[in-house]
């Protein structure tokens, strides 16, 4: 064993040698990411906006050359005769494809776009394609080992691409302030929970979903859509065909036969993609991976240690979805990035932000509504403690936490009263605005994502088996029972309380009974100790206690 572990730890270090070496380098090609961009945008069903076009292309490209230039390293490539023969292949299929119209007029297009001849596009791109699925099928083959985080991030490194660059390019999707209410009529059937609506200034409806794909319609629209591309000899709906299938959808909306109704449904949420989501890519974009957009420094807003602190702390307290610390850290700096990105875009593009007084009016509110709150002794004890553990007076509270998050949802308003750094739609780029924020305060992801993935502070609680013989029974998905470190029953996981239609009965009335707060690692004490008091069957209040119980040692250190 290990003889086998060295053997294993001296492959590694010579795997590791080959990909950090900077010999017979495969970078990634400016023409594949061109194409890639053009492909995805044009050719992909799944219909995304420009900016997430980006970001795929190049998550695509790093995937595919890295593996190529993994195994070139060790001299693993494919052979003359099987590039050649790749080659001629695609060259095939390309020919035959060039004989549908609709694809011809694509192509066409797409090489006078791109500047690009039909060998360049089989040569750039196709062939790296077809190469990467190649020796993966033959890596697999001959069991090469290939960790694919630690080569990727080898690869990025050696072409200069930053960990905050895609970030950067991941996050920069136009938003909406308020992705839209379920009251808005809508002139089609779709499926609510996979689609939200808003209006533009013109008060017409738009997506303000980021995507739109075939496989978020109902079923009956996806069989129209089948049926008149099956008529059509059209391929999967996408951008490239987008037209065609609206041609299409009008002649049997025409028609007057029993898909009339739905060929009419279709063609209005047609209308909404179309004034939704770009049909056009214009120019690609072309990468600079050590470029990333920057305010003026000497003019930023900068957040404090202690805000960025309380919103973690406060998010791990009082979440309902009881986060672990990593994933509560995370979050923290995701908002104080959006809250200061935000800040520093209105104030530096726009000279905008909140005056003296309505800020020294929040801040009255706030005080006032937080002293109320803390009449309630769980509070109380909860802001004691946090004000002990940071060593702040409760004004820091107010101003370096409170008054932020109020000033941040303050200005959101104003944006949307005055259309104040929205687009058309009534939107505006958060990951762009949150980027920019980030380069200027230095407040960049990478050290904070090597942090995070260091704080493994989930404790694993293994499941007794067998099951102990409790109170009561839990549904079937619901997680195990096991011990944790101080010897206590625990569930296995902590992210949700798992509770049976009876017991869930039990606990919306306490929760109405008593006005509880969502339940937390904050609120669990005063669930349990408010039980106690609430007028129900004893049976089910001590089977739900005993579920409390649990579920406390379970989420509490």
């Amino acid at each position: 064993m290990l003889y086998v572990q060295k053997q294993n730890k001296e492959y590694d270090e010579q795997v590791n040698a080959f990909a950090d070496s900077q010999n017979n380098f495969r970078r990634i090609s400016d023409t594949y990411l061109k194409i890639s961009q053009y492909e995805l945008f044009y050719r992909d069903e799944n219909i995304r906006s420009k900016e997430a076009v980006k970001s795929s292309a190049l998550n695509e490209a790093i995937s595919k050359y890295a593996l190529i230039d993994f195994l070139q390293q060790q001299n693993i490539t494919l052979s003359a005769e099987k590039r050649q023969f790749q080659r001629e292949t695609l060259d095939k299929q390309l020919t035959y494809d060039l004989q549908d119209p609709i694809l011809k007029s694509y192509f066409e297009k797409m090489f006078q776009d791109l500047q690009i001849s039909k060998q360049e596009y089989i040569e750039e791109y196709l062939l790296v394609n077809n190469e990467y699925a190649s020796l993966s099928v033959d890596m697999e083959l001959d069991q090469i080992s290939y960790p694919t985080e630690d080569q990727e991030k080898i690869y990025k490194e050696k072409m200069g691409i930053t960990f905050d660059y895609q970030e950067y390019l991941a996050e920069s999707e136009f938003i909406h302030i308020e992705p839209s209410s379920k009251d808005i009529d809508l002139p089609f059937t779709v499926e609510r929970n996979l689609f939200k609506f808003a209006k533009n200034q013109d008060g017409e409806i738009i997506l303000a979903s980021k995507e739109f794909n075939t496989m978020m319609i109902t079923d009956e629209q996806s069989h129209i859509i089948h049926e008149v591309g099956e008529r059509n000899n059209l391929k999967e709906l996408a951008r490239y065909n987008f037209k065609h299938y609206e041609n299409a959808l009008q002649q049997e909306a025409a028609s007057g036969n029993e898909n009339a109704p739905v060929a009419d449904e279709l063609l209005e949420l047609f209308k909404v993609v179309e004034r939704s989501i770009d049909m056009d890519l214009g120019e690609v974009v072309n990468y600079q991976f050590s470029k990333i957009p920057s305010y003026n420094v000497s003019k930023l807003r900068k957040h404090q240690d202690i805000t960025l602190q309380l919103v973690e702390h406060e998010y791990y307290y009082r979440a309902e979805d009881i986060p672990n610390k990593s994933y509560a850290y995370r979050i923290a700096n995701e908002e104080v990035g959006a809250m200061y990105g935000l800040f520093n875009y209105l104030k530096q593009d726009f000279e905008s932000e909140i005056d003296e007084a309505a800020r020294s009016n929040a801040r009255i509110k706030l005080e006032k509504t937080l002293i109320e709150q803390m009449e309630n002794p769980y509070f109380k004890k909860y802001m004691d403690d946090l004000l002990k553990t940071f060593d702040i007076p409760l004004s820091t509270y107010i101003d370096d936490y409170l008054l932020v998050m109020e000033e941040y949802k303050l200005l959101l308003q104003l944006m949307r009263e005055q259309n104040l750094g929205l687009d058309h739609n009534g939107r505006y780029n958060k990951g762009w605005i949150e980027a920019r924020y980030r380069m200027a305060a230095d407040f960049t992801w990478e050290d904070k994502f090597e942090k995070m993935w260091s704080m493994d502070d989930e404790e694993i609680v293994e499941p007794l088996e067998p099951q102990p013989d409790l109170s009561f029974s839990l549904p079937e998905y619901a997680p195990q029972i096991g011990i944790n470190k101080k010897g206590q029953y625990a569930f296995t996981n902590s992210s949700k309380l798992y509770l049976s239609d009876e017991q869930q009965i039990v606990f919306d009335l306490l929760v109405k009974t008593f006005d509880l707060p969502v339940l937390s690692r904050y609120s669990i004490t005063q669930y349990i100790d408010k039980l106690d008091q609430l007028k129900a069957d004893e049976t089910k209040k001590k089977q739900l206690h005993d579920i409390l119980d649990i579920y406390k040692n379970t989420i509490i250190e």
